[in-house]
């Protein structure tokens, strides 16, 4: 398994996202309810915020399930609905709480769908700067297999760090119209 860390200056895709799209609002509701979450899309790009607490990565999957619905993607949504819960529950798991503490209420995840042409770049930042690892699991342990699996599941995955600021995204992209 091979990581790809990057900047959006060799990944046409990660040039792609907005410039301020971590800093974009929350996906429309301060409940973790999924119900209620409605995708901020702008063209084939949509993101999301969340905080630090384990049950937005339940939000993080019906985000995605809608978008991808929203974009006719749907034969895409097990998938990409698993890659995107493994990267937000690393990002609440180790990002969040290796970086400083932030004010209650503050949504310090973030997470962006990028689509073009034959791929869905999806992408997770968080305020730490510690980077991803990949880890041989314990077969016995209940965790520790999240990065093997969006590496399975994914055409490329990697990261990128902002050119100014803390933090880092974690990205993963894959193929649309069965391509994989």
């Amino acid at each position: 398994m091979t990581a790809h860390p990057v900047t959006s200056a060799s990944d046409p895709s990660l040039a792609s996202l907005p410039g301020d799209w971590p800093g974009l609002p929350g996906c429309g509701s301060s409940s973790p309810d999924p119900s209620r979450v409605r995708p901020r899309v702008h063209g084939e790009f949509a993101a999301c915020g969340f905080g630090p607490a384990p049950r937005w990565a339940a939000t993080a999957r019906e985000f995605t399930r809608r978008t991808l619905g929203a974009w006719n993607l749907t034969a895409l949504v097990d998938d990409v609905s698993v890659i995107v819960s493994e990267l937000v529950g690393n990002a609440l798991r180790y990002g969040v709480h290796a970086a400083p503490a932030r004010p209650a209420g503050e949504r310090p995840v973030r997470l962006g769908l990028l689509w073009q042409d034959t791929t869905l770049l999806c992408a997770v930042s968080d305020p730490s700067s510690v980077l991803p690892v990949v880890r041989e699991p314990d077969h016995l342990a209940e965790s520790g297999r999240g990065l093997h699996i969006v590496d399975a599941l994914s055409w490329r995955w990697g990261w990128s760090r902002p050119c100014c600021g803390t933090g880092k995204t974690v990205w993963a992209t894959v193929g649309v119209d069965g391509g994989r």
